[in-house]
Parts: structure tokens; C-alpha cells; sequence
């Protein structure tokens, strides 16, 4: 399989099930506590993992029991954590999830460790031989980790390495100038049809289309739309548009589904599959991860996932 290289947040998540979300200054007793590995670009370094990839993470630490325990994680799923240092002045990210009766998750961050990582912790040796490059738009949020994230990029680039580019929902305000003016160095950017407009500084009402167009005009060469319509998701090349239904499935909580998604299509282009195909795979990633609690190791496997198509696709066999 192909070697992958990922950059991004390593952290715990501490997800609490609650029955109803207080009011300021009340209270919610919860009905579930579980804590993981989590972090969008760690997500999706698990899944690839679990598909066979070479993946080799780029990040940081604190030196702390939080720490030593996402490094044995990430070691116990074969991910190198050869380039994940260890910070001495601020402490592993604890990420505070909620989750309501609904699966819908609401996250309380702290970033620490994280957004120390620097354009000195990028070793072109983590880079070598490497068919794709990983972002999380996490990674794009602060000074610091924004400088190591292009560092990496001109190392890729320089290399002919794939560059993908994952915006979580709800930070593409902060990260928008960034991510415009590295949009002629991307091979696929995955991100939320209602994150397209402030992306690109445009009214919430521009049509889709034309969005698409303006990305595909800087040089971005797959844009892979998270949700389309609410039915779908859609991949965007020039000349072609593919896309696939979303699966019906019980959400237990929605977790990591974007991580997921990603790692569907990281999966897909490296190995060459077609947009279609991408888009399927993609979708059965992510539908299969909002069916577990939490993200992490829970991630799915990619025999999980083929036998969720074959399932789903094949109902008499």
C-alpha cells in the first residue's frame, strides 16, 4: 500500500453522552463516559492504517501521561510516530466532546501542544518516498502549526506528492485566507457544501456550481463535497462530476464521520479508484463511523467497509 503522510492534532477525547444540554451556569448529568485517541488528522490516520497504508504522522505532544498514552495508541495501529515530538511547556490536547441523544457531538478544546508544533519539527525524511500529504484545517488555526503545515506542503509539492486538504466544519472562517492562497498547490480539498461560501468570500446563495468552478479555476484538481443537496456527496474534476447516495444507517454519534470521509477518499485516489468509486467508499467510511461511539480506534476498518458495500449492495447474497 501507498505511504501517507499526515499533519495535524493529536488528542483525547473525553466524550460524555448527555440527555439535554444545560442552560449557562446549570447542569447535565451524563448518561455515558468514554476516553479515546482522537484528532481529525489522527482520525483519519487510524482508518488508513486499518486499510494498510504506510502512514506517518507529523505532530506533537506534551510530556505527560495524555501524551504517552496517544503515542502507544497511534503505535498499537502501526501509525510512525518517528516525527511526533514531545513538548515541554504545554500539555497534550483534551478534547471535551458532548454527545445528545440525537449522536450530534458539540467539542470544548483546548490545543495546546498541537499548536506548538514548527516549521523545524518538519523532517523531509517523513516525506520520503511518500505517494500523499494530509492537512487537517485544524492545523492552519494558529501561527505556529500554520508554518509547519507549509513547510510540509513545499516539501510535497517540490516531491510531486499528492497535497489533500480535509476543512473541518465550523472553522473555515478562521482558515479562509490561508487555505485561497494555497489552493494552486492541492490535488483534492474535502470540505462541507455550506462551507464553499465563505471559503471563497462569496454570498451564502451562490450556486454550488459556480463555487466549484472559482476552486477548480486556482488549480485544486478533486473537490470532494461532503454533502450535496443533503442526499449526497459529490466529486468535482474538471470535465467530470461524480457523486453517491448516502447510506441510511442509526447514528450512534457523529464523531469523527468527516475523518472518515476523508480517509475514504485519500484511500481512493491512491489506489486509483474511479470518482464514483471514491464517492461510494467515501460515503460507507464515513456512514459506518457515525454507527460506533467515539473515533479513534474505532475507526473503521477497510474490511468493515467493503463488507458494509457488499451488504448494502447485495442484499440477497
Amino acid at each position: 500500500m501507498a505511504a501517507i503522510v499526515l499533519l495535524g492534532d493529536i488528542n483525547i477525547d473525553l466524550v460524555l453522552a448527555i440527555p439535554a444540554y444545560p442552560g449557562e451556569g446549570g447542569e447535565a448529568i451524563a448518561t455515558g463516559q468514554t476516553a479515546m485517541i482522537g484528532g481529525s488528522a489522527t482520525n483519519t490516520a487510524i482508518a488508513l492504517a486499518k486499510a494498510g497504508h504506510d502512514c506517518r504522522f507529523i505532530g506533537r505532544v506534551g510530556v505527560d501521561s495524555w501524551g504517552h498514552e496517544a503515542l502507544s495508541e497511534l503505535t498499537a495501529t502501526g501509525i510512525s510516530t518517528r516525527w511526533i515530538g514531545r513538548d515541554d511547556r504545554e500539555p497534550t490536547q483534551i478534547n471535551v466532546i458532548t454527545v445528545s441523544p440525537a449522536g450530534e457531538r458539540t467539542m470544548f478544546a483546548y490545543r495546546g501542544a498541537n499548536a506548538r508544533l514548527s516549521a523545524a519539527d518538519v523532517d523531509p525524511a517523513a516525506l520520503a518516498d511518500a505517494q500523499l500529504f494530509h492537512l487537517s484545517g485544524y492545523a492552519l488555526l494558529q501561527p505556529r502549526q500554520t508554518e509547519a503545515a507549509l513547510a510540509a506542503i513545499d516539501l510535497a509539492v517540490g516531491a510531486d506528492i499528492y497535497v489533500t486538504l480535509d476543512i473541518p466544519g465550523g472553522v473555515v472562517a478562521a482558515i479562509a485566507a490561508q487555505v485561497r492562497a494555497l489552493l494552486p498547490r492541492i490535488d483534492t480539498i474535502v470540505l462541507g457544501s455550506a462551507d464553499l461560501p465563505g471559503l471563497l468570500e462569496q454570498p451564502k446563495e451562490t450556486d454550488e456550481k459556480k463555487l466549484i468552478g472559482m476552486l477548480l479555476e486556482s488549480g485544486v484538481r478533486r473537490v470532494a463535497v461532503k454533502g450535496s443537496g443533503g442526499t449526497a456527496s459529490v466529486l468535482y474534476q474538471v470535465g467530470s462530476t461524480d457523486s453517491a447516495p448516502w447510506f441510511p444507517v442509526e447514528v450512534v454519534d457523529t464523531i469523527g464521520a468527516g475523518d472518515a470521509f476523508a480517509a475514504g477518499h485519500i484511500h481512493g485516489r491512491v489506489t486509483g479508484l474511479s470518482g464514483p468509486d471514491c464517492c461510494r467508499l467515501a460515503n460507507a467510511y464515513g456512514a459506518l463511523a457515525v454507527t460506533r461511539k467515539g473515533a479513534g480506534r474505532a475507526m473503521p476498518s477497510r474490511d468493515e467497509v467493503f463488507a458494509f458495500l457488499e451488504k448494502v449492495e447485495n442484499p440477497a447474497t
